[in-house]
């Protein structure tokens, strides 16, 4: 690896460590559209969530991911350079064949015929960082105008045409972080730490002030609009399980508590560390996989905690009484949820700023 491609992958760890603290990114962002209602998190999330996007996305940036025919970048650099051959390869298929064909097909929504590459050039060269060529009448092919965004907006309708656009780029969002943690900062590890190179000056001043704020420095955040750090014990579990990866957990819970018994289900996840200790404080009895189950269903749920491993999923029905029939090796994985939710739930509390409140219950 020559040290311009090495001062490439620098900058590009650090722009994606940049991507990953923007609140838009985050598993918290619950953009979606109700009816024709679209219900987006505040204007100023997006617009700061767009300028690390936008150097990951346009080609002519260092650290750009891929080229627009699909080629270069920091994607060919890695899968070029990464030691490990066997990781790699099997996770080549999510970003080279799955990110290509996400960008190239339509969304299918019924009322939209462009695909996500052609959404997000509209936006980002109309609206959010260009206002169009400097000459429509001599725009390339690949350009769009307002009069492109226009035609659009009008064709669809705001409310869809930008939840389009928000919901692919935090699609793309989180494959470039994805693509960060599992390769590129391995990668960029293993030649800083044992191949001795070190970053040049560019990409060295892009490294210093990644993670921002830095802790050398007396800076703070106070976001009067991002409410996270002023939630009760409640509100703090309530938000990590709507968070995709959790779901299953929240059927589970909900269908094992009912609403009248919800800070009795509180209480549980906060004072037992394991999921058979809350099927036990619960009552709930763990059907035989080989009898046949009585009694009124109350919830049936397949859900899958890791996108980069769609054929792994946590399948289980919950009956009346309560009792639950877990599928395959469901109990386990739901276990290990269980665990990683309680440990970024105590976390998340260490970051409060309104205390808990003792006489909760």
């Amino acid at each position: 690896m020559t040290q311009e491609e090495f001062d490439s992958l620098a900058i590009f760890v650090a722009v994606v460590e940049e991507l990953k603290r923007e609140p838009f990114f985050s598993e918290d962002n619950h953009d979606h559209l109700a009816g024709n209602v679209a219900v987006f998190c505040h204007p100023m999330f997006l617009k700061s969530a767009v300028l690390p996007f936008r150097k990951i996305w346009m080609e002519r940036e260092r650290c750009a991911f891929r080229k627009r025919d699909g080629t270069g970048g920091i994607r060919d650099l890695v899968f070029r350079e990464f030691p490990d051959h066997i990781l790699s390869g099997g996770l080549r298929y999510w970003f080279y064949e799955h990110y290509d064909s996400s960008l190239k097909t339509s969304f299918g929504y019924g009322w939209a015929k462009e695909t996500k590459q052609e959404v997000i050039n509209l936006w980002l060269n109309t609206q959010l960082a260009h206002t169009g060529p400097n000459n429509p009448a001599q725009k390339k092919a690949w350009e769009s105008d307002l009069a492109d965004f226009n035609e659009c907006d009008s064709r669809i309708g705001r409310e869809k045409f930008e939840f389009l656009f928000r919901s692919s780029i935090v699609t793309l969002g989180s494959i470039y972080t994805q693509f960060e943690e599992q390769l590129a900062f391995p990668l960029f590890q293993m030649l800083r730490n044992e191949k001795g190179m070190i970053p040049s000056f560019e990409a060295d001043v892009a490294l210093k002030y990644n993670p921002y704020p830095n802790p050398n420095y007396k800076i703070i955040f106070d976001d009067v609009f991002w409410h996270l750090k002023r939630e009760t014990e409640e509100e703090t579990i309530d938000r990590l399980l709507e968070r995709q990866h959790f779901t299953g957990l929240r059927q589970f819970l909900h269908a094992i508590f009912p609403k009248d018994k919800k800070h009795e289900a509180i209480r549980c996840v906060c004072d037992l560390d394991s999921l058979d200790a809350v099927l036990k404080k619960s009552n709930t009895f763990v059907l035989d996989k080989n009898l046949q189950p009585e009694g009124n269903l109350v919830c049936r749920s397949s859900t899958h905690p890791n996108v980069m491993a769609p054929d792994i999923n946590i399948s289980f029905d919950v009956y009346d009484g309560p009792k639950v029939l877990f599928r395959h090796i469901s109990k386990e994985l739901l276990s290990r949820v269980y665990v990683e939710f309680r440990t970024l739930l105590f976390q998340e509390r260490k970051q409060q700023r309104q205390p808990d409140k003792l006489d909760r219950w």
